[in-house]
């Protein structure tokens, strides 16, 4: 199953995989994100990127039959790169959007998701989003959730290139509540800040998850088709019982 012809951090090499006899299927370049616990983010003892997205895209080659040249960028760079098609294929999570749908193509949704608020576990002042106005709050650049900040409470916004950076300084205090995806901040709660942290508040937003491409990507068709086929199939719901411990809804 494996399809990935290498794995680039960035312009540095970071490992190179065997491609196997398919080597007459053409090789896609891949965009993924450095760091987005469960969906795509690196496994220290193998040396390998896993998660939800890792699976899905594998799972989705394998069908349509092509090979993966895996890039691993943080996530403007995505975002940036999916605009001047630069790469392939983009998956990290991305929330599908009016203004990015604009420079690029997305696939139907393969994910639904939303925006939650984090606080420090002793902290009880901030119940809310509507509690956060004049504080400093942090979330990850170039995302929907600084958009969300921006547009939706008077915040003292502070960005960084990696979430978990976010996180850390909630804990350590300098900040007073992080907003981000609901999957990734319950993640990090669960197994990173077990006690330190928690959530509050409603889900804010509805968001979906897509994956990228170059405007008239002739793969669009070819994926929807794929993607559909794993849904129908159960293929899909394994993959998401993997990651996320329960079957989707």
């Amino acid at each position: 199953m494996k399809k990935l012809a290498g794995l680039t951090i960035g312009s540095g090499l970071l490992m190179l995989a065997a491609c196997g006899d398919d080597s007459d299927m053409p090789t896609y370049t891949v965009a993924t994100d450095s760091s987005y616990v469960p969906f795509e983010f690196l496994d220290t003892e193998t040396g390998e990127m896993v998660g939800f997205d890792i699976d899905l895209i594998n799972e989705i080659a394998d069908r349509v039959g092509f090979e993966i040249d895996l890039e691993v960028v943080e996530f403007d760079g995505i975002v940036s790169g999916m605009g001047t098609g630069r790469y392939d294929i983009g998956i990290a999570g991305m929330t599908i959007t009016e203004e990015r749908a604009e420079n690029f193509d997305f696939s139907d949704p393969y994910y639904d998701a939303g925006l939650i608020l984090a606080v420090r576990a002793d902290d009880d002042e901030i119940q809310s989003i509507d509690d956060v106005d004049g504080r400093p709050v942090a979330t990850r650049a170039a995302t929907t959730s600084e958009t969300y900040l921006m547009e939706n409470t008077d915040a003292e916004v502070r960005t960084f290139p990696e979430i978990v950076n976010a996180y850390q300084d909630l804990v350590a205090g300098r900040v007073d509540a992080v907003i981000y995806d609901v999957p990734n901040v319950l993640y990090y709660i669960d197994n990173e800040a077990i006690g330190e942290m928690r959530a509050v508040g409603d889900t804010l937003t509805g968001e979906q998850y897509g994956i990228a491409f170059p405007q008239g990507s002739e793969l669009v068709d070819e994926v929807n088709a794929a993607l559909a086929e794993m849904m129908e199939d159960g293929t899909y719901g394994d993959i998401y019982e993997e990651w996320f411990g329960e079957r989707p809804e």
